[in-house]
């Protein structure tokens, strides 16, 4: 008997994943060259030493519940931007939700190692072709109505072009019931803030915007309040707080070398998997690692709502 055709489109068959995430959860999405037909187009969370049951309640953000997302990841580069967008996107893959992924990031394509499908442009893309493909990858999120998780490297233009040829850009999704959200990646340095003052000079407003702190990039024996002191007095952190950003301090991992010689995804980690490596990470570094996930939850809780 001869077997039955297979109808479904290529862009949106999920075949099964190796990876231990659910494999309908991953999308896939595809743009090359040949297919340019279309028009170019108190802060939240405890301190990293606590344990978890002291953390203070979390700061609450705007409501986007039952909404798809639109999630673009900035930060210039080594303000640990990866880490956090591998952790939302296991977190959501894990839950089961789909979630289209890109990373235009060309300096570095750690998320797209760690996480199947992943889709990224044209390894000799200029920036006219990334801000192309960018362009098809947001029309299919909504034609689609998925959730779209974006790493724009740090340095990277696509966005902010793009932000110039659409200034009604957010509009244009939140009248599809999408919300588009903005994270901020940054560490102590006041020039970690230029992504997100650069937007905010172009007039692009997202739904909602979040400014993540990074404990990993403070020195050995400073406190969060002394690292961040001058961030959180910046100007463009205030305009930004008085527009509605949260910001959330993301805890420093501990373990993060150990897990990064592995080449394991954070879960994987924490349950003893081995990855590339023969041997699982010991039980102190399991441990460090669960309590991590525990308190990148407990962080992130103010503002669940804006996860896919």
């Amino acid at each position: 008997m001869a077997a039955q055709k297979d109808d479904t489109p290529e862009l949106l068959r999920f075949p099964r994943s190796a990876s231990g995430l659910p494999a309908s959860a991953n999308p896939s999405f595809n743009f090359g060259p040949e297919e340019d037909a279309g028009p170019e187009m108190e802060l939240i969370g405890a301190d990293s030493q606590r344990p978890a049951a002291s953390t203070p309640a979390p700061l609450t953000g705007i409501d986007l519940s039952g909404r798809h997302k639109i999630i673009f990841w900035v930060g210039r580069g080594k303000t640990g931007k990866t880490t956090g967008i591998r952790w939302l996107a296991e977190k959501t893959l894990m839950n089961g939700t789909p979630l289209l992924m890109a990373d235009l990031d060309t300096t570095n394509d750690t998320f797209s190692r760690y996480i199947d499908k992943v889709a990224r442009p044209p390894e000799a893309a200029d920036p006219a072709l990334s801000l192309k493909w960018l362009d098809k990858l947001l029309q299919h999120s909504l034609s689609q109505k998925l959730s779209a998780l974006v790493d724009l490297g740090g340095g990277d233009t696509t966005l902010r072009r793009l932000a110039m040829e659409l200034p009604d850009l957010v509009g244009l999704f939140e009248a599809q019931g999408f919300a588009v959200v903005l994270f901020h990646t940054v560490g102590p340095q006041e020039e970690d803030l230029s992504p997100l003052a650069t937007l905010h000079g172009l007039g692009f407003k997202p739904t909602a915007t979040a400014i993540i702190l990074n404990e990993a990039m403070m020195e050995i024996g400073e406190t969060r309040q002394t690292a961040f002191a001058r961030i959180l007095r910046h100007s463009v952190v205030r305009r930004a707080i008085g527009e509605g950003a949260v910001p959330v301090f993301m805890p420093k991992l501990f373990a993060a070398q150990a897990v990064e010689i592995r080449r394991l995804k954070f879960h994987d980690a924490a349950t003893g998997k081995t990855g590339r490596a023969d041997t699982p990470l010991g039980p102190f570094d399991r441990s460090r690692v669960k309590n991590w996930l525990t308190m990148m939850d407990s962080n992130f809780a103010g503002i669940s709502t804006w996860l896919p």
